[in-house]
């Protein structure tokens, strides 16, 4: 996922999408003074995850569990941690380790979160993840063409000397091919320079 993580700022703070969406919960809510777990450990957060997920096709929460964790409520012990472990069985919350580990949400769980976290954020979020999912892609196709041109030419270069010689040649149009289309998808998706 470290390759096609999107660097957006939101208030002078950055906040990670990845290509198709996916929100790093964890960064921008530690910036926003919260932990996506205390998000997740809510009943009604497992409940919106379950019937979404089952509207999306993903893993849902069977109706008689998310029932009996009604029932019982938050303060009966160890709710919160099943709570939080249905959740991500639905497929649509993920941890990851690393550098760009935390918890991800699919873009449909986002903007929810967003809303938890503070209103404006969540307008925003809104019409971040709208451009990522439904704006210029021809930009982000070129960015993505001119990226493994470099990279293939590159290989090729290394692997015998004939390709080194050409590579001189190719290698600084091909870099401007890569900054120039880098260019185009900043000014489409309003991004930092990474």
């Amino acid at each position: 996922m470290n390759s096609n993580v999107i660097p957006f700022d939101f208030d002078g703070q950055p906040v990670h999408f990845s290509l198709d969406g996916w929100l790093n919960a964890t960064k921008i809510a530690a910036r926003l003074g919260k932990e996506p777990t205390a998000w997740l450990r809510k009943i009604e957060t497992l409940e919106y995850i379950s019937f979404m997920a089952e509207a999306l096709g993903f893993n849902s929460v069977p109706g008689t569990e998310l029932e009996e964790i009604k029932a019982l409520g938050t303060s009966a012990p160890g709710v919160k941690k099943r709570i939080l472990e249905l959740s991500k069985s639905t497929g649509m919350v993920r941890s990851r380790a690393g550098s760009s580990g935390g918890t991800w949400l699919h873009p449909k769980l986002a903007i929810v979160f967003a809303r938890w976290l503070n209103t404006r954020f969540s307008v925003w979020c809104d019409l971040k993840i709208d451009s990522i999912l439904h704006g210029e892609m021809s930009t982000r196709v070129q960015l993505d063409r001119a990226c493994k041109a470099l990279e293939d030419r590159k290989s090729q270069a290394s692997q015998d000397g004939k390709g080194l010689s050409s590579w001189r040649w190719d290698r600084s149009s091909l870099e401007q091919s890569v900054g120039y289309w880098l260019g185009q998808v900043q000014m489409t998706l309003d991004l930092d320079a990474a």
